[in-house]
């Protein structure tokens, strides 16, 4: 798997290898951040891992990061960091950004996307000679109209945004000279994505009445290509299955985010309907170590989602200090709860707002008790906060080194979902690989899926 930083001889290897890692480890990832002290996680990091893992250790962590150790490190650290290393995707870190004044009113990671996959969609549409893409999750349209106007594409942008489809369809037929009769062009429809099974016959209706649009010859059966951009949660997926058993579609592109949305079912034998693991050869696997009796899968997918540790390494370390301060906090706010047994309710989205945290923990339990609404003797509760704080704010530190771990993990944690993603779609006689397609620190879900039939359809 020439994908990963380090060479696993199979995929039936690299399987084995991740599942018995997170199970080690699973108190890395297996409970919320604020709910850390209630579940005692901090305890279970070894004390001397502590002082190497501080957030202003940067020459550590850099190391880490790079699958690198240090003589002094603790052998048991040395190694963890190490197996992180070999079962991460390779990154290459030395991308040159590219002129971001494309658009006007457009952020330069969405310039950076669309100019990036266009080029991959175009030159494999070439070499394949497809001439007819569907983009299922257009958004507002701006990676159809790149491949229109400059690949030479028909471009049929599937979104169940009606306000998008609007947006989009307007964006492309008010600029007249790059969209005439005689060029290519995107279409856009609204599509209700509800079902995987309503999903594969809207798509296959669209996309009859996209080709009689066009006057196209549905005999000859155009090959399509089927991308995504972004596909959120379980769309990707079951975008795979819809590729896989649909005829008409011969190549696939596909880049996936937020993992954390994905639907999740503990008690379903074997995972069988969820959409993780798709794999037989994880599934399998996951027979040493059962997935479906793991503890914290759900927060597994959400650590897959945080940023690399390579974007994560551009914040400021005073930043990511106070952030873990008021993590630290926010956890202290649980186990009160968890102890007095409070239900906390929100009386706005966030209780306390990040511009108004205070490192003084008790101007903190103000906002709190305010932000919450906690009823009764406010002193009272104000009392027992700052008791309970000051019992435990001598794991702050432990805190931190947690943190650095999770960003060890992230990389773990995204090539588990993709290497079983890309491994389903062979076992189902497809050709697919992982490419890096962006760069991470300006886009973290900078892979994209690339499959294709080695039948024709």
């Amino acid at each position: 798997m020439e994908f990963l930083n380090g060479q696993c001889e199979g995929e039936d290897i690299f399987f084995g290898e991740i599942v018995q890692l997170l199970s080690n480890f699973n108190w890395i990832y297996k409970s919320r951040n604020t709910d850390i002290l209630a579940d005692d996680i901090l305890n279970c990091i070894p004390k001397s891992w502590i002082p190497i893992f501080q957030l202003n250790c940067l020459d550590n962590i850099q190391t880490a990061i790079k699958g690198d150790t240090k003589s002094s490190w603790p052998p048991d650290l040395s190694d963890l960091v190490t197996r992180c290393w070999r079962l991460s995707l390779w990154i290459d870190s030395s991308r040159k950004p590219e002129v971001t004044s494309k658009w006007k009113k457009v952020n330069p990671k969405k310039i950076h996307e669309v100019l990036n996959f266009a080029q991959l969609i175009g030159e494999k549409c070439a070499e394949k000679q497809i001439q007819h893409v569907v983009d299922i999750g257009a958004g507002l349209g701006y990676l159809d109209k790149e491949l229109s106007d400059h690949w030479d594409l028909h471009v049929l942008g599937l979104e169940r945004d009606a306000y998008r489809v609007l947006a989009a369809s307007q964006r492309t037929s008010s600029d007249t000279k790059e969209n005439t009769a005689n060029r290519c062009r995107s279409t856009f429809k609204e599509l209700a994505v509800k079902a995987e099974n309503s999903l594969e016959d809207q798509i296959e209706s669209v996309i009859g009445d996209w080709f009689d649009e066009l006057k196209a010859q549905r005999e000859s059966a155009p090959l399509l290509c089927m991308i995504g951009l972004h596909s959120c949660g379980d769309l990707s997926p079951v975008m795979m299955k819809l590729f896989i058993n649909s005829r008409r579609f011969r190549t696939l592109l596909l880049v996936s985010c937020c993992y954390h949305r994905m639907e999740w079912k503990k008690d379903l034998p074997l995972a069988d309907e969820n959409l993780f693991p798709l794999s037989s050869s994880l599934k399998n696997a996951s027979h040493i170590v059962p997935f479906h009796q793991q503890e914290g899968i759900q927060h597994l997918f959400r650590l897959a989602a945080q940023e690399t540790p390579n974007r994560w390494m551009q914040q400021n370390t005073v930043n990511c200090q106070l952030q873990a301060q008021h993590t630290f906090y926010r956890s202290i706010i649980q186990l009160y709860a968890a102890i007095e047994n409070i239900q906390l309710l929100k009386r706005q989205r966030r209780p306390v707002k990040t511009h108004n945290i205070s490192d003084v923990f008790e101007e903190y339990v103000d906002q709190v008790i305010d932000g919450f609404g906690l009823e009764g003797d406010v002193a009272g509760h104000r009392e027992k906060l700052v008791n309970i704080y000051r019992s435990n704010a001598h794991l702050l530190p432990a805190l931190e080194t947690l943190i650095v771990l999770q960003a060890l993990f992230q990389p773990v944690a995204e090539a588990l979902i993709l290497v079983d993603r890309v491994v389903y779609l062979k076992e189902n006689g497809l050709s697919a690989t992982l490419r890096q397609i962006f760069d991470d620190r300006i886009s973290p879900r900078c892979f994209v899926t690339i499959a294709e039939k080695l039948e024709s359809p």
